[in-house]
């Protein structure tokens, strides 16, 4: 091998490991995320979108952040308040030029929430599909979509009731029952389809 296939050599070597750390870091970010939104530190949440982001049909971070903070109400105080929001599943793209990235999450949310002025256990699920952008070496939230499939009480479950809550106007969510499945931002890894 002559200095330069070793320099190219290098040079693959150096992009392939610059894609591991940012594939590691947006995934300290979406689990940083979650981690904020369940303890109720919605400015801190908020933090790690870029101003012009788009999320929960909204445009912006500090519209972002007035909204996450109309979360918080007496009914979470003390000890009936939970809140667990488990993303798993995670797959992580960063596009050529690492510098913009898309993601794929599953979200699984344990809670307590009032339903029809009664506490309730409740179970949800969902899949988050987010876009990032890096932004002077750091990586941030540009775009999330969260589709819910269910959000149901423990004691009726998803098969007999999968949505207790209303949902916003212009919501993209549909049940699991529909057999709508969220597309993913990804080809299939083996036969590129």
């Amino acid at each position: 091998m002559n200095a330069k296939e070793m320099e190219e050599k290098i040079k693959v070597l150096e992009d392939r490991l610059l894609t591991l750390e940012d594939i590691e870091q947006i995934k300290i970010v979406q689990k940083a995320y979650g981690f904020y939104m369940d303890n109720l530190m919605y400015d801190d949440a908020a933090d790690l979108f870029t101003d012009d982001c788009h999320a929960f049909h909204i445009h912006g971070r500090e519209d972002l952040k007035k909204s996450f903070n109309t979360f918080t109400t007496p009914r979470f105080e003390g000890t009936k308040k939970l809140f667990l929001k488990l993303q798993i599943g995670g797959i992580v793209h960063v596009d050529k030029g690492n510098k913009t990235a898309k993601g794929r999450w599953n979200m699984l949310c344990l809670k307590t929430d009032y339903v029809q002025d009664e506490l309730e256990s409740i179970i949800s699920h969902g899949v988050y599909e987010c876009e990032y952008r890096k932004e002077d070496g750091i990586w941030k939230i540009s775009n999330l979509v969260f589709n819910s499939s269910f959000q149901t009480t423990l004691k009726d479950g998803w098969a007999k009731r999968p949505v207790i809550y209303p949902r916003m106007p212009g919501d993209v969510a549909k049940t699991w029952a529909s057999g709508y499945k969220v597309p993913p931002h990804f080809k299939n890894p083996v036969t590129g389809k």
